[in-house]
């Protein structure tokens, strides 16, 4: 039988268990891996999706279908992960401008990469769309987790700086500056990684 999906969100409003666990069934894979992007934990990302859907679940009658269902979701979501960096930081090195330097964002394995070596535009190409998602996955874990947030918020989330800014509690022009040195480095890695594969 095939539900509509406006009944599984009402199902969700009435605390429907069926209509719940088609939502999480509909969702829980996108949800996973956006919350991976940001966290780079698997067994914390399983922790923050249970605990995000918990949230789904009880703030549902809040939705009041403006935008997307998704994108409601979602920021749901992304504020759990950043919550979770934020109580944890004690846990995690703090990066200060000044300890994250052009020394910190070479390329793989720490060896930069050169402008000679970087090979011919169509090679690149065909290269990059070899590239599994795994290994891009692989290539932002490296990067520093205050960097790698800002980078999904912008990239991923489409949210602008001077959103993000009051989100992490930053200013607008570290935000930029984090958003900026994590895209060097990735175009750094991402090239290293190509370039491997040119090799085999």
């Amino acid at each position: 039988m095939v539900v509509e999906f406006d009944q599984i969100i009402k199902g969700c409003r009435q605390y429907n268990k069926f209509a719940q666990k088609m939502l999480y069934e509909l969702f829980a894979s996108q949800m996973h891996g956006l919350c991976f992007r940001y966290l780079g934990d698997e067994e914390i990302t399983k922790d923050i999706v249970q605990e995000g859907f918990i949230k789904v679940f009880s703030n549902i009658k809040k939705f009041k279908g403006k935008g997307s269902f998704e994108g409601w979701m979602k920021r749901i979501f992304v504020n759990t992960a950043i919550s979770y960096i934020r109580k944890n930081n004690k846990n995690h090195k703090h990066y200060s401008f000044d300890e994250v330097n052009e020394a910190n964002f070479n390329g793989l394995n720490g060896q930069s990469v050169n402008d000679s070596e970087i090979f011919s535009e169509p090679d690149e190409k065909s290269a990059l769309e070899d590239l599994t998602e795994e290994e891009l996955l692989s290539a932002l874990k490296k990067v520093p987790e205050a960097f790698r947030t800002v980078f999904n918020l912008y990239c991923i989330e489409n949210i602008k700086h001077d959103e993000i800014a009051k989100m992490l509690k930053i200013s607008v022009a570290t935000s930029r500056t984090r958003l900026s040195r994590t895209r060097g480095y990735l175009q750094k890695e991402l090239y290293a990684m190509c370039h491997v594969k040119l090799k085999q």
